[in-house]
C-alpha cells in the first residue's frame, strides 16, 4: 500500500513538473514571437524613415508639396488634391462568391487608404465560372491589365477575407517586398513561419518583373505564396514586415478552398520561376471577359479555362525544397 503522504508527495511532484514545463513553453513562444519581430525585418514607416529611405521627388518644384502620410484633412478622393502623390498604387484583389467579404473589406479599406493619401486604385480580379481556383494566374492577368490603365509603381495583392485592424499599417512598398499580414487574429496573432508571405502583400514594379510575379501552376488552395516566397529570397531581397501591433488582421470567415493536389511538387521545383509566371501569360489561353470600373473598384472578369493537373518538367529544372525559416 502507498502511505497517503507518498501520493501527496507523488502529486506535489508532477504538479510543478507542469508549471515548470508551461513557464518554459511561455517562455520560448516569447522568444520566437520576439523573433519574429526583430529578424523579419521591421518596417514601421513613418515620416521620420523617409530620411533614411527617400524616395525620389526631384522632379517636383519646390512649390509643392509631397503628400504627408496622415493628411490633416481627407476629401475623399481616389487621388489626393492638395499634394502630390507618393506612388501610384494599384490593390489587387483575387475574388469568387465572396460578396459579404468584399462589402466588409471595402467599408474599411477606402477610408483607410485615404487617410493615408494614397493614390490608388481597387482592382477586383474575379475567375469566370465554376472550375477550379487559379489565384496566381488571376492575379498575374490583373497586373497585366493594370498597366494598361496607368502606370502603376506599387502593387498590393490582398487576399478579400483579410479587415486590417490598425491604419498606421501604410499601405506603400519599399526596397524590400513587405508582407502586411503579419499578425492575422484566426492565428493567434502570431506569425506561423517567418518566409510566410500570404495574405496581403506589397511589391513595387521591379521586384514583380524581377521574381516574375505569381506562378501560373497552382490550381486549388495552397503554396501559392509560399512560391513567391522562394522567388522573393532567390532575388537577394529580404521580407519586411510592420510590428505585430500594427499588421494586425481580422480574417472573416469563410469557407476553404479545395487543395491543389500536386502543390507539393511544384512547390519542390520553385526555381522554374524564370518561365513560369508574367511572361509566361502570353503562351497561356484566357479571355477578359469584361473590364468595368465601379464608383468602389475595377472589376475584371476573366475566363482562364478548365483545371489541369500541371507537371513540372524535372530534367530542366532544379530541385530545390521550400524553406520556412
Amino acid at each position: 500500500m502507498v502511505s497517503k503522504t507518498r501520493i501527496k508527495h507523488l502529486l506535489v511532484k508532477e504538479i510543478i513538473k507542469f508549471i515548470f514545463l508551461g513557464l518554459i513553453t511561455i517562455f520560448i513562444i516569447s522568444i520566437l514571437q520576439t523573433r519574429s519581430e526583430m529578424i523579419a525585418n521591421q518596417f514601421d514607416l513613418n515620416d521620420e524613415t523617409q530620411l533614411i529611405y527617400k524616395k525620389n521627388f526631384s522632379h517636383i518644384s519646390n512649390q509643392q508639396a509631397v503628400c504627408p502620410l496622415y493628411p490633416k484633412e481627407l476629401d475623399g478622393s481616389y487621388r489626393p488634391k492638395s499634394c502630390i502623390h507618393r506612388e501610384k498604387l494599384a490593390i489587387i484583389i483575387p475574388y469568387r462568391d465572396r460578396l459579404t467579404n468584399l462589402v466588409l473589406l471595402l467599408k474599411y479599406l477606402h477610408p483607410m487608404l485615404q487617410k493615408q493619401s494614397r493614390y490608388y486604385r481597387i482592382f477586383l480580379v474575379e475567375q469566370f465560372g465554376n472550375d477550379v481556383f487559379n489565384k496566381g494566374r488571376i492575379m498575374n492577368i490583373a497586373v497585366n491589365e493594370a498597366l494598361k490603365l496607368d502606370n502603376f509603381d506599387c502593387f498590393i495583392f490582398h487576399d478579400v477575407d483579410l479587415i486590417p485592424e490598425n491604419d498606421k499599417n501604410i499601405y506603400e512598398c519599399y526596397i524590400h517586398p513587405r508582407h502586411l499580414s503579419i499578425a492575422i487574429d484566426e492565428l493567434r496573432y502570431n506569425l506561423m513561419y517567418f518566409n510566410l508571405v500570404g495574405g496581403v502583400l506589397a511589391l513595387n514594379l521591379d521586384q514583380l518583373n524581377r521574381t516574375n510575379g505569381y506562378s501560373n501552376l497552382y490550381w486549388g488552395w495552397g503554396a501559392e505564396d509560399d512560391d513567391m516566397s522562394m522567388r522573393i529570397l532567390d532575388n537577394g531581397y529580404e521580407i519586411m514586415r510592420p510590428t505585430n501591433k500594427v499588421g494586425r488582421y481580422k480574417m472573416i470567415l469563410h469557407g476553404k478552398r479545395s487543395r491543389a493536389i500536386n502543390r507539393f511538387e511544384l512547390l519542390e521545383y520553385w526555381k522554374r520561376y524564370n518561365k513560369d509566371g508574367l511572361n509566361s501569360l502570353k503562351d497561356l489561353k484566357y479571355e477578359i471577359k469584361s473590364i468595368q470600373s465601379d464608383y468602389l473598384y475595377t472589376k475584371i472578369i476573366v475566363d482562364i479555362g478548365p483545371a489541369v493537373t500541371e507537371i513540372v518538367d524535372k530534367k530542366k529544372i532544379v530541385h530545390s525544397k521550400f524553406n520556412f525559416f
